[in-house]
């Protein structure tokens, strides 16, 4: 948020603040600063996990959402909930009662489809609360079949509940009914749904469920495989035997000595998998596998929400990717986690949501990699969400954006989803979570405000240039600016995007179209006194499509 001079640039530390606050850098050297932003981007809000007992209390809070520019509250319209009694045997009241709130609100509606349970992951309790919320799936669903075929059975032998098994027989049916009985109760609300996302496996996230704390997993492990189940197994096989037709081929291929395809199992020794055999013929065939499982159910699940969904309410289809971006630089088991929850090729699984026609969400825009290199992280959570992000463009679909973790008190966690969203055509961002923004205990709502700045109304970009500037080392020059709302001043531009060449001084940033902004340049000494500023704070309205702004720095 500083200008430096080049020997002072290590005086990052303290960097970031509240107002210039979409100022973008992808690193060091390679900053973009053409905003690649979608025309018709727009910021949402997740709402809270648990239900709501105050409507007008809600209803409120909504329409404070509204006044800041916040287009859609994202919900989970949880199956334990609204199938509990019985198969088929469907209450949607409470989710009519919300619908009916989100309306009078003036906000739009994004109702998730969640069928996956609540409870035991990471941000299942709800903000400004200890208290997790806990929905599990309806307990009529597990005396349908066995566990063998309904459940996941990871490594270590230990059994998951948290959402259906992809290889269980009957889940397509199940989702059939759940879908079609939404599309039947909500039609009347197809002006308010903007949009409507599919919970494609733990967490609402298409992926299996390798990392569940409740299972003895913590963080940065790489969690388990999922797929040693007898219904999991039986399906590698035939995979193994469709493709190599017969033994002899696959042992030629695997350098194996097999005489049976019921033979094949899953990896025996996880660690020792992913150290020494992932890249072998046998471990790109089981992991192409293991991922082909999950992009099999997108396509199926896709198929029924388009059936029952695009003639009803003419709303987008979307799903979610996590951004499991830790142990990505792994010396000894790289991409093991990604691997783990399903995700071995991007570029395939992204192939079948375009297939699906389904939007994509993925998530931990608000991180970087400052641990990437490092024990016991390894974790390279920006690089993987660029990465992800650039072949979503190629490949034509809409990519969209969401916080991992709460960001709350942290200025460099917005900026750094607003680094991404600005710069590789995302065309919108949901923040997790409603709690964060409006407390009980800030009733300036600074916390909605900083929301508000930074990622929720379309960016331009603004470019200001000191002429006849003269830095010597230990001095500092800063542009600070009153942000929306804000009464101090703070400091507005970070130091690495500062080009200081023959007495000019030039940085961009990304401002909100159409608000009002006061900004002026600052000079200090290696003290920290003031030595020179612009004068008489300079206010602008940031036309469509940004501006440039000049001063003469003249001491």
């Amino acid at each position: 948020m500083k200008y430096l001079n080049k020997p002072l640039k290590k005086c990052l530390g303290f960097a970031l603040a509240l107002l210039l606050s979409f100022t973008l850098i992808l690193s060091s050297g390679s900053a973009t600063y053409a905003s690649s932003i979608q025309r018709d981007y727009k910021a949402n809000v997740m709402a809270p996990l648990g239900k709501i007992t105050d409507w007008n209390t809600f209803k409120k809070q909504l329409i404070t959402l509204k006044n800041k520019g916040v287009y859609a509250i994202t919900t989970d319209v949880w199956w334990g909930d609204v199938e509990s009694k019985g198969d088929n045997q469907f209450d949607w009241s409470y989710y009519k009662t919300y619908a009916e709130t989100v309306r009078a609100s003036g906000l739009k509606w994004v109702p998730i489809l969640s069928t996956h349970q609540c409870g035991g992951n990471v941000n299942n309790s709800d903000s400004n609360s200890d208290k997790e919320i806990n929905i599990p799936l309806p307990s009529w669903l597990w005396t349908k079949d066995t566990a063998d075929n309904m459940q996941f059975k990871n490594e270590k032998g230990k059994w998951d509940k948290e959402c259906l098994s992809p290889w269980w027989s009957d889940i397509d049916k199940q989702y059939d009914e759940l879908y079609a009985s939404f599309a039947s109760n909500f039609s009347q609300y197809k002006d308010i749904i903007a949009k409507i996302y599919l919970s494609g496996g733990a967490s609402g996230e298409l992926r299996f469920p390798s990392y569940n704390k409740p299972l003895g997993w913590n963080y940065p492990e790489r969690g388990e495989l999922q797929c040693y189940s007898k219904a999991a197994i039986s399906d590698f096989q035939n995979a193994m035997e469709t493709k190599y037709n017969n033994i002899s081929k696959l042992n030629s291929e695997w350098n194996t000595n097999l005489t049976s395809f019921t033979q094949i199992t899953p990896p025996t020794d996880g660690d020792n998998f992913f150290i020494n055999g992932y890249k072998s013929k046998y471990g790109k065939d089981f992991l192409t596998w293991y991922q082909k499982v999950i992009e099999k159910h997108l396509s199926n699940i896709a198929s029924k929400a388009h059936e029952h969904f695009d003639s009803v309410f003419n709303a987008r289809i979307g799903a979610k990717v996590s951004g499991v971006h830790w142990l990505i630089n792994s010396p000894s088991m790289p991409h093991s986690t990604e691997y783990c929850a399903g995700y071995y090729n991007y570029n395939t699984l992204l192939d079948q949501f375009k297939a699906s026609d389904i939007d994509l969400t993925f998530t931990c825009l608000e991180m970087d990699d400052s641990n990437a290199y490092t024990k016991p992280n390894y974790s390279a959570p920006k690089s993987l969400v660029i990465n992800v992000a650039n072949l979503a463009k190629s490949k034509g679909i809409k990519i969209f954006g969401e916080n991992a973790l709460t960001i709350s008190n942290n200025n460099q966690s917005y900026q750094n989803c607003a680094e991404m969203l600005y710069n590789y055509d995302f065309s919108g961002f949901t923040l997790l979570r409603f709690g964060d923004l409006l407390k009980s205990d800030d009733p300036t709502n600074s916390e909605l405000n900083s929301f508000a700045d930074i990622l929720v109304k379309k960016p331009v970009p603004v470019t200001f240039t000191l002429n006849n500037v003269n830095v010597k080392d230990g001095e500092k020059i800063y542009i600070v600016g009153n942000g929306w709302e804000m009464a101090n001043w703070t400091t507005g531009l970070y130091p690495s995007q500062l080009t200081y060449k023959g007495g000019k001084a030039t940085a961009t940033v990304y401002l909100a179209e159409g608000r009002n902004y006061e900004f002026k340049a600052i000079k200090k000494d290696a003290s920290g006194n003031v030595t020179w500023e612009s004068g008489n704070n300079q206010s602008y309205t940031v036309p469509t499509g940004g501006g440039s702004y000049t001063w003469n720095f003249n001491k």
